[in-house]
């Protein structure tokens, strides 16, 4: 009897813990990186790396990571009018940048 008592209040407890719809509402930004932004400006010379991430994946987020050349990883506020202007000139140097320089061949002397 004791064990059936037992039993009967371990799934009484059971349904009424709200387990599942806690953890959803708890734990639904387990795959953003950025727990915090910044929308301070950032010098294009300090930036050695830029990651851009859309919302997806479990994160409700779009998210800016910015490597620094001291090797820090950076949140940015991905709507800062500052970032948006250092991605369009980015942007304009990778589509313009020169073409490689061509690869002479070695001269070889004939005696």
């Amino acid at each position: 009897m004791r064990l059936s008592t037992a039993a009967l209040l371990f799934l009484l407890a059971g349904c009424f813990s709200p387990g599942h719809g806690i953890l959803e509402a708890n734990y639904t930004n387990l795959k953003c990186r950025c727990s915090g932004m910044i929308s301070g400006v950032i010098h294009p010379s300090n930036i050695e790396r830029i990651q851009i991430t859309s919302r997806g994946n479990g994160c409700p987020n779009d998210e800016v990571l910015i490597w620094t050349r001291s090797k820090k990883v950076v949140c940015v506020n991905p709507r800062a009018r500052w970032l948006q202007i250092v991605l369009r000139i980015l942007r304009g140097k990778s589509l313009s940048s020169p073409a490689p320089a061509p690869v002479s061949r070695k001269r070889t002397i004939s005696t």
